[in-house]
């Protein structure tokens, strides 16, 4: 019998060799930053980018969560990712429904690719440096997320697109003022 050789790829397909260091995460999360800027200052994009984008944010928010729940300790933590899980998860079915109503293609459950290495360098780490992490991507992508659904809520084209977005909005800052309150809790700048 002969012996397959192990994969050096994790879930995503992902050379663990090539995996990035907690340091990449942060840069690229910081690079979100300017991203929200952006989203803030631009028009609505189409409904189908809208749709893609609020899925792929959705899929982040549940894989993110997902690791925190398997790695971390912390019970702020997994309190806050068994809510991202619960709320992304049906916000996505939301999206999808709408999407379908208006004529759409659902989104499919998929990350970008910024969103994967994130999502790498995340599954990286262990312990207190895993919640920082965390805590601090969160953040950054509630920030960003929150820019592109204010900005479809208010000016997007499609009417069914447009009511997901608006009851999407409040649950999105909740989230922000949560990922707020855990970034200060476990030491996050």
């Amino acid at each position: 019998m002969t012996r397959q050789p192990r994969s050096n790829n994790n879930r995503l397909g992902i050379s663990k060799m090539a995996q990035p260091t907690p340091w990449i995460a942060i840069a690229l999360a910081a690079s979100v930053v300017g991203t929200v800027a952006q989203a803030q200052d631009r028009v609505p994009p189409p409904p189908r980018e809208f749709a893609m984008d609020a899925a792929q944010s959705d899929q982040y928010e549940i894989a993110a969560a997902e690791d925190a729940l398997g790695q971390s300790q912390n019970p702020q933590v997994r309190a806050f990712a068994q809510r991202m899980i619960d709320d992304h998860t049906r916000s996505g079915e939301a999206l999808r429904q709408a999407a379908m109503a208006s004529g759409l293609p659902p989104p499919p459950h998929a990350m970008d690719s910024d969103q994967a290495v994130l999502l790498a360098a995340l599954q990286s780490l262990r312990g207190p440096d895993f919640d920082r992490t965390y805590a601090k991507q969160q953040v950054l992508a509630h920030r960003q997320a929150l820019a592109v659904e204010q900005s479809f809520a208010s000016e997007g084209t499609d009417p069914n697109l447009r009511r997901v977005a608006r009851s999407s909005v409040p649950m999105i800052q909740q989230h922000l003022e949560l990922a707020q309150q855990m970034r200060a809790a476990v030491g996050g700048s």
